[in-house]
């Protein structure tokens, strides 16, 4: 029986201020958003828990049980087993949170969505509040530092900013694109697009501004032309975009350096890339462990060992150790070996096909769910965090954002 709360459902009740409480615990660091994902996933299970067998009829979730599974076993078999655990044991919670996520959202959307999409858009402009102080002055220092902080206190901010500003962005943009709207509508769209886009140049952080614009690239470039209203929010978004971009670049030369000139050096295949190092690690250590790799978060840890024992060279063909090899495939492929690379990029190719389904299901009109797990899981990117927690907290709530959408445009799938 349904606890009441007032007029309103207890696990309703308790859904909305979970939604609420998610973008305004991540502005606080590491652990607070942690707390809020974990209690995402236990307040939506314990208060749906009759439904736990239909919720395992989910391929998402068995997927995502089977990837969990195998990076016990390669935890379990590593030289480091009790490193590799703390971070492959937990790793659970984050498919859980997405999914968890996805039932919110879907679940009465015109009040759970408004509810978390508000809060978003609240969050994101506390950050670009913040970002915009630091980076005026940041400006009056002579030396100009590039990489901004916002409320983290670490270079981090374009996370929060392409994760719960483009999830509010993407919301705002598909609204216009679908019902009609008021000339004050539009211009606080218009007003929120530039604030959160100039906020994610300024961070300086690459690899988050080159997901933000080619999603927003991708979301205007692949909307079905279908009358002049299409063309104009089509034009005038691409418009406003590479106005944006050029005025920030230009007013600005050492975030042009940055974002430009330093992000085309930097490419991982190149010889004076600083990606380039990790990455030959990654695909060494991969071809030295092929069958369970070196264990999750032992990438680092197996490294030094060899060097302690001084056949680093020898076996890696490296002769200093990296954190992680700044790509995620060639992280979860050193890591966890071919068999975990081909469980993740089954969970992938599951979410980009579902949500190719729900973009035809919709004549796609709206295809969110399939640019941001496109871009998301684009294989060339310098993310390389598959199983800590920092940065997944933002992977896996875009990952419930698009989950939510399919679910919503396949309501009669149950295996979702």
């Amino acid at each position: 029986m349904a606890h009441s709360f007032g007029s309103l459902d207890l696990g309703k009740a308790l859904g909305l201020v979970i939604l609420a409480l998610i973008p305004i615990a991540a502005l606080t660091g590491n652990a607070p958003p942690d707390i809020a994902l974990v209690l995402t996933v236990l307040i939506f299970f314990g208060i749906h828990w009759r439904e736990l067998p239909y919720f395992l009829s989910s391929r998402f979730l068995q997927l995502a049980v089977l990837f969990w599974v195998w990076i016990l076993i390669c935890s379990a078999l590593s030289k480091f087993p009790g490193h590799s655990f703390q971070d492959s044991l937990p790793w659970i919670r984050f498919p859980l949170y997405a999914f968890a996520l996805s039932h919110l959202l879907s679940q009465q959307p015109s009040n759970n969505l408004k509810i978390f999409i508000g809060f978003c858009i609240a969050g994101t402009l506390i950050e670009v509040g913040f970002l915009y102080h630091e980076y005026i002055v940041a400006m009056s220092d002579t030396r100009h530092i590039v990489r901004l902080y916002g409320t983290f206190s670490k270079p981090i901010p374009g996370w929060y900013l392409v994760c719960f500003g483009l999830i509010s962005i993407l919301a705002l943009l598909q609204r216009l694109w679908v019902a009609p709207s008021s000339f004050f509508y539009k211009f606080c769209v218009i007003l929120f697009f530039f604030l959160t886009t100039t906020g994610v140049l300024i961070t300086g952080e690459v690899m988050n501004s080159a997901f933000y614009i080619g999603t927003l690239i991708l979301f205007f470039v692949t909307r079905p032309l279908r009358g002049q209203n299409a063309l104009v929010i089509i034009a005038g978004g691409l418009f406003v975009l590479l106005v944006i971009l050029a005025g920030v670049l230009w007013i600005d030369p050492a975030l042009y350096n940055r974002l430009v000139i330093g992000a085309i050096r930097r490419l991982p295949w190149m010889a004076s890339s600083d990606y380039n190092l990790p990455w030959k690690t990654g695909i060494t250590m991969a071809f030295e462990n092929p069958l369970i790799g070196v264990g999750p978060k032992n990438f680092n840890l197996y490294c030094l060992s060899l060097k302690d024992i001084g056949t680093l060279e020898a076996t890696l063909q490296v002769s200093e150790c990296q954190w992680h090899p700044h790509n995620l495939y060639l992280q979860i492929l050193a890591e966890t070996g071919v068999p975990g690379l081909i469980i993740f990029v089954g969970l992938v190719g599951y979410l980009l096909r579902s949500a190719i389904q729900a973009s035809r299901a919709l004549n796609w009109r709206d295809n969110l769910a399939v640019i941001l797990i496109f871009v998301l899981f684009f294989p060339i990117q310098t993310y390389s965090q598959a199983f800590g927690q920092a940065k997944n907290f933002f992977v896996w709530t875009v990952v419930g954002f698009a989950l939510s959408r399919i679910r919503q445009a396949l309501k009669q799938d149950r295996s979702i």
